[in-house]
């Protein structure tokens, strides 16, 4: 069962799910989101242009890829052009039945139900499906609810979807909490390997069951070229694809300010894609002061925080920049991994160390940090604007209690699950009344947006 520290990967991965995918299906290029911690989740934009697996028909006049899985004299993709588009890898899918399965995304729990959520798109119109896995009669088995028959076999850390023709596909739990894709094994035995980068946060690379390899090597803003190795004819042969500028043509992607260098600075960064579906359009002065009180309350001179629906942009290569609420396919709002939460980072591109603060005025406190997500409680009487709240801070390192100038020093940010190789972060939600830490399947219904707690009104924002 998934652990408290992915709590919103639901939110986090639909949202980068549906980015990613709402993007594709709407011709733009986008990412999607997720659970508390980890969650968090999807990533780029997709492109309407997608061919499905195997096939060579495209599902749109310029195909940008296909799959050359049987055919071991060619490349493991062929990528038509010589320069690639921004976010041309969020259109890479796999067949899976009746729906391709966009390798960049992750699979998502949603808590509040009690189910996996996997994102797909559906190979007839290109719409966003997900997938729905409902526990079933056996243990740990979870079976697909919209009739198609499909399993996830639940073994913790580790969760295989089997599909009735012997395919399978199989997601492990990273250092930031999300479920990826490391396996996916056709049903004629082929199989590919995807293999991600040390601190787990991006897809570094696939090689086939022949040693075919696909390497996307990245920069700040992203994947900016595509190598692959291949065989042919014995001979050894490498190709490597340069992505290029976005076409003048293409769509108009809205601004966001992102809180950069430190807690007391805010300035524009740049463009960041959004998600068609998203219920926030941009990330506006007022969301940025929020963030920079946020900052200021909880971390330390250079911190930066984000908990108003958008990561820092330092963050866009390896997160979607907003993960707030989107709108399914189905109408339906689904909450973002930030929508009810808030990340602390020790700087702009989440590298950075940071002490770790918690406001004054707790009368209770649980006496060390869970095990796993390092999570401590803190009750308050009285908190911000609001009356009777539980604080959770998730991934505390170096627990220890202080008074240090009008707040209370609790340790560092980056505590269990809450870092890797290079990422660092501490994941902090407030519940309504004397909780404690909440179960898996109460949080939702507890959970307090942090701008209500501390900002004068949210109708501002």
């Amino acid at each position: 069962m998934p652990s408290p520290f992915r709590l919103i990967t639901v939110a986090f991965r639909l949202t980068s799910l549906l980015i990613c995918l709402t993007s594709l299906a709407a011709g733009a290029t986008l990412p999607l989101v997720s659970r508390a911690d980890r969650h968090p989740n999807g990533r780029l934009f997709l492109r309407k242009a997608l061919t499905s697996g195997n096939s060579s028909k495209p599902n749109s006049a310029a195909a940008l890829y296909k799959w050359n899985v049987d055919d071991k004299q060619l490349p493991l993709l062929s990528l038509p052009v010589d320069r690639l588009q921004p976010g041309f890898d969020q259109a890479i899918t796999f067949p899976l039945g009746q729906f391709s399965f966009p390798i960049f995304q992750a699979l998502n729990y949603d808590d509040e139900h009690g189910r996996y959520l996997l994102p797909t798109l559906s190979s007839e119109n290109n719409g966003v499906h997900f997938i729905e896995f409902e526990p079933g009669e056996a243990r740990n088995t979870f079976t697909s609810n919209d009739g198609t028959n499909i399993k996830l076999i639940d073994n913790d850390n580790l969760k295989t979807i089997r599909m009735a023709d012997g395919a399978r596909y199989t997601f492990v739990r990273y250092p930031d909490g999300e479920y990826r894709c490391v396996g996916i094994k056709d049903a004629r035995g082929a199989y590919l390997n995807l293999i991600y980068t040390a601190n787990g946060l991006t897809l570094h690379g696939i090689v086939d069951s022949v040693g075919r390899t696909v390497t996307f090597n990245y920069a700040s803003e992203g994947i900016v070229s595509v190598t692959q190795n291949w065989m042919a004819n014995s001979e050894g042969l490498s190709k490597t694809w340069m992505v290029g500028e976005i076409p003048a043509a293409a769509p108009v992607i809205n601004a966001f300010i992102s809180p950069v260098s430190n807690a007391r600075t805010t300035e524009m960064v740049g463009t960041k894609a959004l998600p068609t579906n998203a219920l926030v359009k941009s990330y506006s002065p007022e969301m940025a002061a929020v963030d920079k009180l946020l900052a200021s309350i909880f971390g330390g001179p250079d911190a930066v925080a984000a908990g108003s629906g958008f990561e820092p942009a330092g963050l866009a290569a390896s997160y979607p920049s907003y993960r707030g609420d989107i709108i399914g396919d189905d109408g339906k709002v689904r909450r973002g991994h930030l929508s009810f939460a808030m990340h602390l980072y020790g700087n702009y591109d989440g590298t950075g160390e940071s002490p770790l603060y918690v406001p004054l005025g707790f009368v209770s406190h649980s006496d060390q940090p869970s095990p796993t997500d390092g999570v401590v409680t803190f009750y308050y009487p009285r908190l911000g604007n609001l009356s009777d709240v539980t604080l959770a801070v998730f991934h505390v390192a170096d627990f220890h209690l202080s008074n240090e100038a009008g707040r209370v020093r609790i340790g560092n940010l980056g505590g269990p699950g809450g870092s890797s190789a290079f990422y660092k972060h501490t994941h902090i939600e407030f519940y309504r009344g004397n909780t404690g830490l909440p179960t898996v399947s109460a949080r939702p219904r507890l959970r307090i947006d942090p701008v209500t707690v501390f900002a004068n009104t949210k109708a501002a924002l």
